[in-house]
């Protein structure tokens, strides 16, 4: 089996920031249409396997129609993370331009739906961006 690397000429450190991105936009990003559909038919989260309700955070007490619409917004942060790291393994200058548009709201909505890993991500993946543009 042959190594999968990107383009010619795209750094090591822009290809993990791409992986960092979209493994984080799609683990993030896809499970909110269910989460969704569960809060519409039961009017609460669902419990995750590991015993804490999904996106359970801070933005629960501003009720329903506010938390959707705020998870709403937080699945396009989570679809820009993922067409930011298509674009920056390409090696599309784009896609880092794009990652730091993404960061702010996508930091800001972490922290209202309690996504410790979410957060976690956001200095690794800057970090790695960082170090990609020097080259």
């Amino acid at each position: 089996m042959e190594p999968i690397t990107g383009p010619p000429g795209v750094a090591g450190v822009d290809r993990a920031a791409a992986v960092v991105l979209v493994a984080v936009g799609l683990g993030f990003g896809l499970p909110i249409p269910i989460v969704l559909d569960h809060l519409r038919r039961t009017g609460e989260l669902p419990v995750t396997p590991f015993g804490f309700r999904a996106y359970s955070g801070p933005f629960e007490a501003l009720g329903v129609p506010a938390f959707t619409a705020l998870l709403g917004a937080f699945a396009a942060v989570c679809a820009v993370d993922v067409a930011a790291g298509f674009l920056t393994w390409r090696g599309d200058r784009r896609g880092p331009r794009l990652a730091a548009v993404a960061t702010v709201p996508g930091a800001a909505l972490g922290l209202g739906f309690a996504l410790p890993f979410y957060l976690a991500s956001i200095p690794i993946r800057s970090g790695l961006l960082l170090l990609g543009r020097r080259r």
